[in-house]
């Protein structure tokens, strides 16, 4: 996966995630954190809120998972697919990873759209827990012509 596509979906941008569950039935989930843990194979750690806890272990098994990354300030936008290989209860370092994620995301909405950071914070979900994805497919998902447009799994 391409430095600049980790970085971006690292940093502060907006997560939501789409599962595709046993049943066939769609489940979607705000995401407070991705975290590239390996690169060969791709696999990230997601952290969610708690009232997904319960869905995430029992029906994300295996399951096809999409996560789509969008910047506040231009729209730019990422999607990574894969499968969930685990989950899992969210770890001190997870929170960093949520803190950061938090303190970066409201930052910019409060700077674009002027909704005050005092807030933004009300949102975040009092506990996490985790979920470990395998990543295969990557694309450009901006708003515009190019939209869908592979990216490069390899380079800078």
């Amino acid at each position: 996966m391409l430095d600049a596509t980790v970085n971006f979906l690292e940093g502060g941008c907006s997560l939501i995630v789409g599962v595709s569950l046993a049943d066939g039935s769609p489940y979607a989930a705000h995401a407070w954190g991705f975290t590239v843990e390996s690169r060969d194979p791709v696999r990230a750690r997601l952290v969610l809120g708690t009232r997904d806890a319960e869905r995430v272990p029992a029906l994300w098994a295996g399951a096809p998972i999409a996560v789509t990354g969008a910047d506040v300030s231009t729209l730019r936008a990422v999607q990574v697919k894969g499968r969930s290989i685990d989950a899992g209860p969210a770890t001190d370092d997870d929170l960093a990873v949520v803190a950061r994620h938090c303190g970066l995301f409201f930052a910019d909405v409060e700077r674009v759209d002027g909704e005050p950071y005092a807030l933004l914070v009300r949102m975040v979900p009092p506990s996490f827990t985790t979920c470990t994805v395998e990543l295969d497919a990557f694309f450009d998902q901006t708003p515009g012509p190019g939209a869908g447009a592979p990216l490069a799994r390899t380079g800078g």
